[in-house]
């Protein structure tokens, strides 16, 4: 899920945990946005920490001019080396930055009934990965290359690179195959239980020096710290790519249930609705009121207007329009010709 998902979600489970909110509320405390700096912590470590210690076998740059039989290439002998020496490898393929916001797209196919990779050379797209008119090849330029020994990849077949700074692929050996693991240095101990547990007992110590009292508040701050950073955890298995979920005790990634896209806008947006309305009901039922300033919420009209008829609508919305747009795309499929260049 997005970041902000991860960050509001996270704060909205702070404020289930017993007493947090009431804290919060009378002693001007930040232990509700606590629990969300710590549901956003895990990718934060990934991407600003493991991204750049990560080392690699080789770092390939296709060049401006790119030979996708060259990248095939590339790829296929990693995956054989991985195989004849029975070691885990890890390669990064760099983007191709052809203008300030402009960047040369290519897909990189991994075909294991034929065990064969497959690259083809695309259009020109933006930072907003907003293709270019009539940048694309007028026919498809395609390499290819084999490659000797079965592989799998359980994240997805077909990786497109365009934009930043590009894919990293770890090539595992593991049951007479190659296993491929999509980004490697992400989601492996930072998106831990155990990891979330450990914060928690890191941030009750720090309480408990600092309030003299190693029971009452520390418990409460360790609570949302851990299941803040356990929310980000278990919306990642949602996924695809799925989580190291008890390192040290386990050294791989877990596969993930396969049920949604990082980036796939329903679910994201329902978490964060559900998430306020969360949020504004458990700091509602603290709030301190009085004679001047008496707000009074039903309980049962607030599930029936807030979270049952809204999420209803969405979700009939959501089916009505995926349904059109697959009517639509079975009429108007063209069929397709591949046009292959030996470059």
């Amino acid at each position: 899920m997005k970041g902000f998902t991860h960050f509001i979600s996270a704060t909205a489970i702070a404020t289930c945990i017993p007493g947090a909110a009431e804290y919060a509320v009378n002693n001007t405390s930040y232990i509700i946005v606590l629990g969300g700096v710590f549901g956003i912590l895990p990718d934060t470590l990934d991407f600003k920490l493991n991204r750049f210690t990560h080392k690699y076998d080789e770092l390939y740059d296709p060049g401006e001019n790119p030979d996708p039989n060259d990248i095939a290439a590339v790829v296929a002998k990693w995956l054989d080396v991985a195989y004849a020496e029975k070691r885990s490898v890890f390669l990064h393929l760099h983007t191709i930055k052809v203008g300030a916001d402009l960047w040369r797209e290519y897909l990189v196919r991994f075909k294991e009934d034929s065990r064969e990779i497959e690259v083809e050379i695309g259009g020109i797209v933006n930072t907003g990965k907003v293709p270019v008119p009539n940048s694309a090849p007028e026919v498809r330029i395609i390499g290819r290359a084999k490659v000797s020994c079965d592989f799998k990849q359980n994240y997805s077949t077909v990786t497109t690179v365009n934009i930043f700074s590009g894919p990293s692929f770890g090539f595992v050996p593991k049951n007479n195959a190659i296993d491929i693991q999509f980004i490697p240095w992400h989601r492996g101990w930072s998106h831990s239980l155990t990891f979330g547990a450990l914060c928690g007992i890191v941030v009750w110590v720090i309480v408990a020096l600092c309030t003299k009292n190693w029971l009452y508040p520390g418990w409460m701050f360790a609570a949302v710290v851990t299941f803040g950073l356990w929310t980000h955890v278990l919306e990642d298995q949602l996924g695809h790519l799925g989580s190291n979920l008890f390192y040290p005790f386990t050294k791989e990634r877990s596969e993930g249930f396969h049920l949604m896209h990082a980036n796939d806008a329903i679910p994201n947006f329902l978490t964060v609705w559900l998430s306020v309305a969360a949020i504004f009901w458990n700091m509602y039922r603290v709030l301190p009121q009085s004679d001047n300033t008496q707000i009074h919420i039903n309980g049962l009209r607030y599930l029936l207007y807030v979270v049952i008829i809204p999420v209803g609508l969405l979700l009939i919305g959501a089916f009505i329009a995926k349904k059109k747009s697959s009517d639509q795309e079975e009429i108007h499929r063209p069929e397709e010709q591949e046009e292959e260049v030996a470059m």
